[in-house]
């Protein structure tokens, strides 16, 4: 090709007709140098000093200096390693109780799975029915595990499908084909040839595709997942089931379907010849509730937390998690959050260091020790006591106040301890009692931190349930309670006690037939019926007992008092515990902010008052309320504000010119004025705030109103 133009030009006309619709172009080198023209790139350079608030990034993260910033680096880095190392522990406890979870229903489906063949199953598509429940949120965590679990054998492929992703037939099996060969394809791409089988071009969508790729990898199961399956298209879901049956005796098909109502609706919705193209088994999950509630007692309610949550916290973290169907992920964020807050925020989270030395504090943090409104209290109480040279000690000993404070988050995590398995004690002994509402572990933690379980009517239900135990009931109980190590060791030594005595007690009653009762039981109990002046009066009266009743019957009176006693004691308010705001978090500010925000009420505020948000000196408000320094979107909405339910587009920007511009301005500061008022009029319609009026052309809708 010869780069002169005319020559060029001369040879398509002489092939005008078969090179007519060709073209060519000819770039020439340019002599000047661009990238000398280019003027050099400035590097970024960030300030090394923490002082000045910039994040240095030859430096580890950490968290940042509280105290008025009189915190040194070393405790700051100190607490973001604290909460690393206490939230892999509790990550840890997480992860197992996940996997954990649904152990025996994945076996069982594993078993099925690998089990299914088509003598067994009539030529019918295996199928397998598993009742979720209806939190559909734990329902992807579910699928997770069964499709870890699956993809452990080498000869199985596994294959989830959603109802948003299945839009129509087609769509579904080149999801499937594609999920199960790996192929990484456009979604865009429709009817896009994917091979051929001799002279034959197959289309992915063809299970032929599919059944090529059986034979290759020497699969023995396809298992597809339909994670949803009540959100599909009956009639979708049923022609894929016909179309799957069709193919089975090539491909080696199982289904799984989740269920979140229940077989018979599921049943139901799919027609006549889809469900007799299937034979299915019946699998129940663990309850959501039940899991989340045994997240939450290892997690939260746990004795050997280092950390411990208030009643606004938890309510908070409860609420959400009833209200909204949180998964057990979305509580484990929250959590997590909860953590960091504590450490993030909270200077003297630094006690909770494991082997914390004293040259390791500032006297700030002794400081703000003794501006605790615990320590407030607690002077207070060492005042009236006349200990005077004990609060002058921990007023002016900074070395004296660390031991008493390691000395009393020492007991201040005992007797949270012992709260703790005093609940415990209480949930264990109310579900042996049949005939008594059930009430939740995460119920019960949230009645103790408040300080409401001592004394209420819970437990005065329990002591008087706890007389009328038959002997049978009562050994399960203390079973269970020895079999648990509670750290008062001298209760559990009593209940041993006390186990033994009723074992000998029952083996030298094995001639009656029914379990022992105390003098409290009902049946011990005989209606007098007495007659006087015509008036007939009802009176109780305790029938005689028998040796082994009396005897079971002091047994149930001991057991009844270190009940009793356990409850009254260890039942305590947390907020009576001097120190308790290091060990317990309860602030619902932060958490409440990041998981249920107010996008609109930070909207507002922030264009009402942009000085909150800018931190700057220009956009304080003047006295008039408006300021030119303002952003101009800020000014706008607060003229909005003061307007009616139409705004006149002339008046609008006769006020923000008065605002923004100035009398003597020129026109091309006018047209900068104007530029800046289109542009926010463009951000508030964006925000949805105004809109164009069909009523009158000159004027703008109002959509919203502050507050409302």
């Amino acid at each position: 090709m010869s780069t002169n133009g005319d020559s060029y030009t001369r040879h398509g006309r002489d092939n005008e007709d078969t090179s007519a619709h060709k073209a060519c172009y000819v770039f020439a080198q340019e002599t000047v140098n661009r990238t000398a023209e280019r003027p050099t790139k400035r590097r970024k350079i960030l300030k090394t000093a923490v002082e000045g608030g910039i994040l240095d990034k030859s430096r580890p993260f950490t968290f940042p200096l509280l105290l008025e910033r009189e915190e040194d680096l070393a405790c700051a880095q100190l607490r973001h390693q604290t909460f690393q190392k206490l939230w892999a522990q509790q990550g840890s406890k997480i992860e197992e109780i996940l996997k954990s979870v649904n152990a025996q229903t994945l076996s069982k489906i594993a078993g099925f799975v690998t089990g299914a063949s088509l003598k067994e199953y009539d030529d019918r598509i295996p199928t397998g029915l598993i009742v979720a429940g209806p939190s559909i949120a734990s329902h992807g965590l579910l699928f997770e595990q069964i499709g870890s679990h699956m993809r452990t054998e080498a000869d199985i492929i596994y294959v989830t499908l959603i109802a948003a992703e299945s839009s129509n037939l087609k769509t579904v099996l080149k999801k499937l084909i594609r999920s199960a060969t790996n192929q990484h394809t456009d979604e865009d791409e429709d009817d896009r040839t994917h091979g051929s089988q001799g002279a034959r071009t197959l289309l992915n969508y063809d299970l032929q595709i599919l059944r090529d790729h059986v034979l290759a990898q020497g699969t023995r199961k396809m298992v597809i997942a339909f994670q949803d399956s009540e959100a599909f298209d009956s009639n979708l879901l049923a022609d894929l089931i016909i179309i799957l049956r069709s193919w089975l005796d090539r491909i080696p098909f199982v289904l799984l379907f989740g269920i979140a109502t229940s077989v018979d609706i599921f049943h139901d919705k799919l027609p006549r010849p889809a469900i007799r193209c299937m034979r299915g088994s019946k699998f129940d999950v663990e309850r959501a509730e039940e899991s989340f509630e045994h997240v939450f007692s290892k997690t939260t309610s746990n004795p050997q937390s280092t950390i411990h949550f208030g009643p606004v916290i938890c309510r908070l973290l409860l609420e959400r998690q009833k209200d909204h169907v949180q998964s057990i992920q979305a509580f484990t964020s929250a959590l997590k959050y909860a953590y960091m807050s504590l450490f993030y925020a909270n200077p003297l989270s630094i006690f909770l260091v494991e082997e914390l030395r004293f040259n390791q504090l500032q006297r700030v943090h002794f400081e703000a020790v003794r501006n605790l409104p615990s320590f407030r209290k607690f002077v207070k109480h060492e005042l009236d006591q006349g200990n005077t040279d004990v609060v002058r000690s921990l007023l002016e000993d900074d070395e004296n106040l660390y031991v008493t404070v390691i000395e009393n988050l020492a007991r201040c995590r005992d007797a949270t301890l012992r709260m703790l398995e005093a609940v415990d004690v209480f949930a264990t002994a109310r579900s042996h009692h049949p005939a008594k509402t059930t009430v939740s572990q995460s119920e019960l933690y949230l009645k103790a931190v408040r300080g409401e379980l001592r004394g209420s009517s819970l437990v005065r239900d329990l002591l008087l349930s706890v007389k009328k135990l038959p002997s049978d009931a009562l050994l399960d109980l203390l079973n269970t309670l020895t079999s648990k190590h509670y750290s008062p060791s001298q209760v559990r030594n009593q209940l041993l006690e006390i186990k033994g005595s009723l074992t000998t007690l029952i083996e030298s009653s094995k001639s009656q037939d029914a379990p022992l009762r105390s003098e409290y039981d009902v049946r011990h109990e005989t209606l007098r019926t007495t007659v006087v002046a015509q008036k007939v009066e009802l009176s109780k009266q305790k029938s005689t007992l028998s040796q082994h009743d009396s005897a079971y019957s002091e047994l149930v009176h001991e057991v009844h008092d270190i009940f009793e006693t356990c409850f009254s004691t260890c039942l305590i308010d947390p907020h009576d515990l001097f120190l308790h705001e290091i060990i317990y978090y309860d602030l619902k500010s932060p958490h409440r902010d990041v998981f249920m925000p107010k996008p609109r009420y930070a909207i507002e505020r922030a264009l009402s008052a942009p000085h909150d948000y800018l931190g700057c000196n220009c956009c304080g408000a003047s006295s008039e309320g408006l300021s030119a320094t303002q952003p101009p979107t800020a000014i706008l909405y607060q003229l909005y504000l003061e307007s009616g339910a139409l705004i006149n587009v002339f008046d609008l920007w006769s006020a923000f010119c008065a605002v923004v511009g100035s009398e003597d301005s020129e026109d091309d500061d006018e047209n900068k004025t104007m530029a800046l008022f289109f542009r926010a009029l463009a951000e508030l319609k964006f925000m949805g705030l105004i809109k164009y009026s069909k009523k009158k052309i000159d004027h703008l809708a109002k959509l919203a109103w502050k507050g409302l």
